[in-house]
């Protein structure tokens, strides 16, 4: 027998609904993508003179995957995007940040909480 609400429909899945779960997972492999890629330019593993497109999408492709998995709770009943609801400011934030200031990392690691506490909440 399945769980049931009050309603008398079938309650969802501890880990919400598996595109819910699939949009937080790609935003934070998103986002993990997007670190690893500008530390390996910040400390010079990677040469980005022609390159610099490849940060700039990344970071396109992070803030567009967290904003729609963000939206997950109102089409779906998984509440574990809410978490990444602050990451927005930062992501936000990041542009206008000089790239080779302190401030633009320091931005950057300030929205790692939230994308670990929306995986570890999807579970």
């Amino acid at each position: 027998m399945g769980r049931k609400d009050t309603a008398g429909r079938l309650a969802a899945p501890p880990g919400g609904s598996p595109a819910a779960r699939r949009m937080v997972t790609a935003a934070a492999a998103a986002y993990v993508a997007n670190c690893l890629w500008g530390t390996a330019v910040a400390v010079r593993l990677i040469r980005t003179k022609k390159l610099r497109v490849v940060h700039h999408g990344l970071f396109v492709v992070t803030a567009t995957l967290t904003t729609a998995a963000a939206t997950t709770p109102l089409w779906t009943r998984s509440r574990a995007a809410l978490f990444l609801l602050p990451a927005l400011v930062p992501l936000a934030t990041a542009p206008r940040t000089d790239p080779r200031s302190r401030a633009h990392w320091r931005v950057a690691v300030a929205a790692a909480p939230s994308y670990l506490g929306a995986l570890l909440a999807r579970r």
